[in-house]
């Protein structure tokens, strides 16, 4: 669901949920600083075309596709037929297979990876580029510094004099940790596990939610 990488980092940043404002500002700097500054060090480290994870793919798919039996229709069109005698039709200008995986996952599948055999066409070259090692070097390119201190009291180099809090009341009531459901959440749905209730020995529900007469 879209709110996963939401809920991600908020874990993250836990730590920092109980922090005045300028705090927790500050930590979540630190955090993405660090965070970073590590992964733009393992990026440049890496000598391959294609990003680590999306390099082991590609070469499990090369061995797979050792077995498979490539006949040619035109230039860029091939069928790719498997020991079982099933057939998938390529296409390498497109980026598309009949298996569905090419288009979906933007990755050479097997078949593909069999079919670029036949021609001058990398292998790799037929990843997204979104899977390259050069992406993923920009993607961390950017630095995170940060921010500037101002002597005394002094706000912005304008404001002068005491800095006071928002004129606000805090609204009553504990402040809300648990994130917000998302269409298709359901917080009332039946437990699972295979958890029973101890009063009828039934499963989705306890005792304490048991409605019906004893």
């Amino acid at each position: 669901m879209d709110s996963n990488i939401a809920e991600s980092w908020n874990a993250v940043v836990k730590e920092a949920h109980e922090f005045p404002l300028i705090s927790m500002c500050e930590y979540i700097r630190t955090t993405l600083m660090s965070c970073f500054a590590l992964r733009r060090a393992k990026a440049m480290e890496h000598k391959g075309t294609l990003t680590p994870k999306v390099q082991s793919q590609v070469e499990l798919n090369f061995e797979a596709s050792t077995s498979l039996a490539v006949c040619g229709i035109s230039e860029t069109e091939f069928q790719v037929m498997a020991q079982s005698g099933e057939c998938f039709l390529v296409n390498l200008l497109s980026g598309t297979c009949s298996c569905k995986m090419f288009e979906e996952l933007h990755i050479p599948c097997r078949h593909a990876v069999a079919a670029a055999g036949r021609t001058n066409i990398s292998t790799e070259g037929l990843a997204d580029v979104t899977y390259y090692a050069d992406t993923w070097h920009s993607s961390y390119e950017a630095k995170i510094y940060s921010i500037p201190s101002v002597g005394g009291n002094e706000v912005g180099g304008s404001h002068k004099g005491d800095l006071l809090p928002p004129d606000v009341r805090r609204p009553p009531g504990t402040p809300r940790k648990a994130h917000i459901l998302s269409r298709g959440e359901d917080k009332h749905a039946p437990m699972t596990g295979g958890r029973k209730c101890t009063r009828c020995r039934g499963e989705g529900h306890n005792k304490a939610s048991y409605h019906n007469a004893i």
